[in-house]
């Protein structure tokens, strides 16, 4: 019987020691002050997380607090949960103004993945004291690279794709009817992280005078410079330029 007793008040410190440290391990990480719906009050991005080491935490909620006057505990607008299933990482938390005329600024959640890499931003917004989820990108190559483009009033992020070759392009969003929306044209100039993409061609290429490819322009022989330009993914062409500076188009 002493042995039972014993063995209950093990397990009971066990679990309460497991309860502990699992409450231990949620944090908070606090946003600076921002006026995020433009009503004159100062408001700032509280969100919670579980931290798993010390590089990794996994963010799975979000709430905007404010100031009272004469109240010192600070009160709540609203909260939202982050859904979180891939075990995205927290990355940062900004605060941007993609349209100035649209009232209101957005939260840019950036998180980053635990086990391969993968970089994502979701976005939100403060909205009649409601906080708004607004959207998400996907497949970014550099976190780094995420702005506004204050005079297109758009988001503008550096993504990768494998079409026709591994490069850099740009894709463009704006807020409509209180979503995140892609405006990214299906031709994009690619580039590998700014810089002209030029191979050497392993056999002779066709080129193109339009993207009907119903009429030649040129042909790049073997061993010849090609460099890319653009490329359209969705109609499956890319626009090049040979070493004379004569632009065409291949699929």
């Amino acid at each position: 019987m002493k042995f039972k007793a014993i063995f209950k008040k093990i397990c009971s410190s066990l679990l309460f020691f497991t309860i502990l440290t699992t409450i231990s391990n949620a944090q908070t990480i606090s946003s600076g002050k921002y006026d995020l719906d433009l009503n004159g009050t100062k408001e700032w991005i509280q969100l919670y997380v579980d931290k798993i080491d010390k590089n990794t935490s996994l963010p799975s909620y979000m709430e905007i607090k404010y100031n009272v006057p004469g109240d010192i505990v600070p009160a709540s607008y609203d909260g939202i949960d982050i859904p979180n299933k891939d075990e995205l990482a927290y990355n940062n938390i900004k605060v941007i103004d993609i349209n100035p005329n649209d009232s209101q600024k957005e939260i840019m959640l950036m998180l980053r993945g635990t086990k391969i890499f993968y970089n994502e931003v979701r976005l939100y917004s403060l909205v009649n004291e409601k906080l708004r989820y607004l959207g998400k990108v996907e497949y970014i190559s550099d976190l780094e690279n995420v702005g506004v483009n204050k005079k297109k009033n758009r988001l503008e992020v550096m993504s990768e794709t494998g079409f026709p070759i591994q490069s850099i392009y740009y894709r463009k969003f704006m807020i409509s009817a209180g979503k995140l929306k892609e405006t990214t044209p299906n031709e994009v100039n690619i580039s590998y992280f700014n810089k002209k993409i030029v191979l050497t061609a392993q056999k002779s290429i066709n080129v193109y005078a339009n993207t009907k490819f119903d009429k030649k322009a040129y042909e790049i022989k073997s061993g010849e410079k090609i460099a890319f330009v653009s490329a359209n993914q969705k109609s499956g062409y890319a626009k090049v330029q040979n070493s004379k500076g004569k632009i065409g188009y291949i699929q």
